[in-house]
């Protein structure tokens, strides 16, 4: 083990521990998973569609097969066809498209068309200030 981080969250069982000398070079955040060091965000953010489908009672789809393929044109046509499912959350309105995608509209109108855009501090900021949005992004599957 390489950190004293890493080997507390490794002795107390944890998936994830927090690494602030090293954020990830893709998405910025500060958690690291135990097993392999690798951004715990983005193997998340990996995995989210399949989890899903899971949820759903449906197999996870492979990555990088046909069957993955044919899957992700027909969630974007789905997308295109605006297949969405719209709730709001006290003053904001979620939009949870099936890509993946999560659209919010912020009570003083400020539209967010894709919230993985964002940084995780921005999130968590806005998180802050607006406690519906963490209620939304439990809803979504992003918390």
């Amino acid at each position: 083990m390489s950190s004293e981080e890493r080997w507390s969250a490794f002795m107390d069982g944890a998936s994830y521990y927090i690494a602030l000398e090293k954020p990830c070079l893709r998405c910025g955040d500060f958690r690291k998973r135990t097993r392999d060091r690798s951004c715990y965000r983005c193997h998340l953010l990996r995995g989210a569609e399949n989890f899903e489908r899971m949820k759903a009672g449906l197999a996870p789809k492979v990555m990088r097969n046909k069957d993955s393929h044919l899957d992700l044109l027909d969630r974007q046509r789905r997308e295109r066809d605006g297949d969405c499912i719209t709730r709001e959350f006290g003053t904001i309105t979620v939009t949870r498209w099936p890509t993946g995608r999560l659209e919010v509209v912020f009570p003083d109108g400020y539209h967010e068309r894709d919230l993985a855009n964002r940084k995780p501090e921005e999130v968590y900021r806005a998180m802050e200030l607006l406690p519906e949005l963490r209620d939304a992004l439990i809803w979504a599957g992003w918390y």
